[in-house]
């Protein structure tokens, strides 16, 4: 009787020793090396935006999961390419001359600023950015005439990539190319 027991005592430990180490591979959460994370919870649908994690592994409970944003450089083109966020910009100089612009935008998001834009715009945050980028562009595109805009070709760029930065900053991101 006292081996049944024994055995019964052994084979529980063995089972809740399971069970734990099943938990806590489910408690691990996972972030690649080119994202950072924020993490959400599954019970009550919330997300902690305090905390941004670069890429790593964590341990954050077994409910818990990661909502990821790229930590790289990342593009928005306005091209005529199929997999391009947006057409082309046609645009109207001061002198009333069309321009059609294809470029493309870098933008690096704000890592301690991922929990805020989180909560302003989900994961539909691009939308937003190409909506400021294509405004920002007109307004400055605008104010030039005809022959000043390809003439001081680089500092039109430059003016118009300071712009958007300025825009961008205001939702957590930066842009470093245009």
């Amino acid at each position: 009787m006292a081996n049944n027991q024994a055995v019964c005592l052994i084979a529980c430990g063995i089972c809740w020793l399971l069970v734990a180490l099943i938990l806590m591979l489910m408690s691990i959460g996972t972030v690649e090396p080119v994202e950072y994370g924020i993490v959400y919870n599954a019970v009550t649908k919330s997300v902690n935006p305090d905390t941004v994690y670069p890429g790593g592994w964590y341990f954050i409970g077994p409910v818990m999961s990661f909502i990821t944003f790229p930590s790289t450089l990342t593009n928005i083109d306005f091209t005529e390419y199929p997999d391009a966020q947006s057409k082309p910009l046609v645009v109207k100089d001061n002198d009333g001359q069309e321009i059609r612009l294809s470029f493309s935008v870098q933008y690096r998001l704000q890592q301690e600023n991922v929990g805020q834009l989180y909560n302003q715009f989900q994961k539909g945050y691009e939308i937003t950015f190409i909506s400021y980028i294509d405004s920002v562009t007109r307004k400055i595109v605008g104010d030039f005439d005809s022959t000043a805009f390809w003439k001081e070709r680089k500092a039109s760029g430059d003016k118009i990539r300071d712009a958007i930065n300025i825009k961008l900053n205001e939702v957590f991101a930066e842009c470093t190319n245009i």
